[in-house]
């Protein structure tokens, strides 16, 4: 071989060489945090709705007008199995949508492993009286835009989460207390603790001393997938802390109210319900998703009401929901829609495999309340009960994928 061709393949290989240098470069970044190379970050598709701004006086961590790589590593849970990109995908459509699934490692039956220590610290000040008035903290808040709910409903996450927290004052109940996924952002947890007081001052008689305000599913400490049955999906949506799942309100003299879901539908309590929901201070509400047949039986008692024609567009039918209501919040106080232009019908929610969880939620709670009838047991048996119902359901698990509930 002559000196010139040796030449000409030595340049070839010289320059694959470098090129495969540089595409390697290009693709990963060290993360100084990690101490590890992961893929180099690519902002949000969809965008996120709420990025930092900083400009706006918040004292939370400064970034980038769109988050970095760092930052949703820390906070999304799902960072890794979304190919270490900040946000997931865009939903698949109806057809593939009932098999999707959380990641393996979010396929458990509680999220507390994931609370920080700062939520300990909330919850701890919270529970001993040394917070004070907590809606005191989203009354400073509330007119800030948020800016903890990450990429969409759908496949986001959620950053400084804020846990709810139940007292006499507000009335609330946790249908699932030990799941810890009464996590949502500041505007969330604000907006039900309001409403669980107009609950309260609604029904302050002592013979409603046991009416409550029962929450199911908000987020999980930060956000991402919620698993249900089998691996799959527990919801579509709930992963940004904007999302709440809300038991029907049922107020009886001398009787407490079911910690469960249901379709006991008094129309009238769950009218005053609905408007103090709209009417809340701290969240403007995109959508409350409700069975189409409940929405009937509310439009024949509210159409008489001047509010039910403001209401009622932001009212919409989705399947899977006749045992209880699903409100969607924006990231700040306002109008219902959240926008002049606001178009509460392209609003999307669980469908396909959601349906059959829903069915068996409530399936499990009427199963719960059959025994609760033919045993006697008392309110809290009947919640223990319809969580055992449930656990009979799940897979079983072998002890390295046991959680333990942490406080």
């Amino acid at each position: 071989m002559s000196f010139l061709n040796r030449s000409k393949i030595s340049f070839f290989v010289f320059l694959v060489i470098s090129q495969v240098i540089v595409m390697g470069w290009g693709a990963s970044s060290y993360s100084a945090r990690q101490g590890q190379y992961v893929p180099e970050f690519l902002p949000c598709d969809p965008v996120s709705e709420s990025t930092p701004d900083m400009a706006n006086g918040s004292d939370s961590l400064q970034m980038d007008p769109l988050p970095q790589v760092d930052f949703c590593s820390k906070w999304n849970p799902e960072f890794a199995f979304n190919g270490h990109h900040c946000c997931a995908k865009k939903a698949a459509s109806s057809r593939k949508r009932r098999k999707s699934s959380c990641s393996i490692e979010r396929a458990k039956g509680n999220y507390c492993g994931e609370i920080t220590s700062e939520q300990k610290e909330y919850t701890r000040l919270v529970q001993s009286g040394q917070v004070g008035d907590v809606l005191d903290l989203f009354q400073m808040a509330r007119w800030r835009e948020s800016d903890q709910a990450y990429c969409t409903v759908n496949n986001g996450f959620l950053a400084w989460g804020r846990r709810l927290i139940p007292s006499v004052r507000n009335r609330i109940a946790l249908r699932s207390s030990d799941r810890c996924t009464e996590f949502g952002t500041d505007q969330m947890i604000g907006m039900l603790e309001w409403v669980g007081r107009q609950v309260g001052q609604s029904y302050a008689g002592s013979e409603y001393q046991g009416t409550r305000l029962v929450i199911g599913d908000i987020s999980a400490p930060r956000g991402g997938c919620l698993s249900g049955r089998g691996g799959r999906r527990g919801h579509l949506s709930h992963t940004t802390g904007q999302d709440v799942d809300v038991a029907f309100l049922v107020a009886k003299a001398n009787k407490s109210s079911p910690v469960s879901f249901h379709r006991d539908f008094d129309v009238k309590q769950n009218w005053s319900l609905l408007k103090q929901i709209f009417k809340n201070p701290f969240a403007c509400i995109k959508v409350v998703f409700l069975d189409k047949r409940l929405i009937s039986k509310l439009s024949t008692v509210a159409h008489k009401d001047q509010e039910w024609s403001t209401y009622q567009r932001f009212i919409r039918h989705m399947p899977g929901h006749r045992n209880h209501l699903h409100v969607r919040i924006g990231n700040g106080p306002g109008l219902p829609g959240c926008a002049p232009d606001a178009k509460p019908e392209f609003e999307q929610e669980e469908q396909g495999e959601d349906m059959d969880l829903d069915f068996l939620d409530e399936e499990d709670d009427y199963m719960a309340r059959s025994q609760h009838l033919l045993y006697g047991a008392t309110d809290a048996s009947t919640e223990t009960t319809t969580e055992t119902v449930k656990a009979s359901r799940q897979p079983s698990r072998s002890p390295s994928q046991t959680v333990n509930i942490q406080e």
